[in-house]
């Protein structure tokens, strides 16, 4: 009952122009990060803050996260890889330990040619090992494949570098002297 409800709200959170209500002690309790914001040195200013703009945040992201606040609950089917990606990208920030492995397993289960790059360059970005190695190890199995998709062409240079170095240390240990 709680969740987005402007009664009784102390704090309004914007986000791309769309409007979150939300309650303070309940986002402080599940997150060290809003707790710093809020009530601490990230606080956005000594006055009144009752509304507080959020940049670099995709709204559909932080209705997904805020709903898991409030409930505890996350829905993850049919929702696309950038709202995933985005969600993960919150997780991380927020400091979700427990939500950003189990997104992290269930982004896992979706990998196809058509995202493995972009999905193994947010988990290079987030240093995230367990996907970060199934997306290797994703890649490996379908390289000629996937060297021939646009996503392979997007793929960032330090993730591309990464892929190389390890390629490369695997191959030095697989060598017999």
């Amino acid at each position: 009952k709680l969740f987005n409800q402007s009664d009784y709200s102390d704090i309004e959170l914007i986000i791309e122009s769309e409007h979150f209500y939300a309650h303070r002690a309940i986002l402080a309790a599940r997150s060290e990060y809003f707790r710093a914001l809020l009530y601490g040195g990230l606080r956005e200013s000594q006055h009144d803050n009752r509304i507080i703009e959020i940049k670099e945040c995709k709204a559909a992201a932080f209705k997904i996260l805020l709903r898991y606040i409030y409930t505890g609950q996350i829905s993850l089917t049919k929702k696309n890889e950038d709202i995933l990606l985005d969600l993960l990208g919150l997780v991380h920030q927020y400091g979700f330990e427990q939500l950003e492995n189990s997104l992290s397993i269930y982004i896992q289960s979706i990998l196809s040619l058509n995202n493995v790059c972009i999905i193994y360059d947010t988990a290079c970005l987030y240093k995230l090992n367990n996907l970060q190695e199934h997306c290797s190890l994703f890649i490996d199995n379908h390289a000629k494949e996937i060297i021939k998709t646009n996503e392979f062409l997007s793929l960032s240079s330090v993730s591309f570098l990464i892929r190389i170095r390890i390629i490369i240390v695997i191959k030095i240990k697989s060598i017999r002297f």
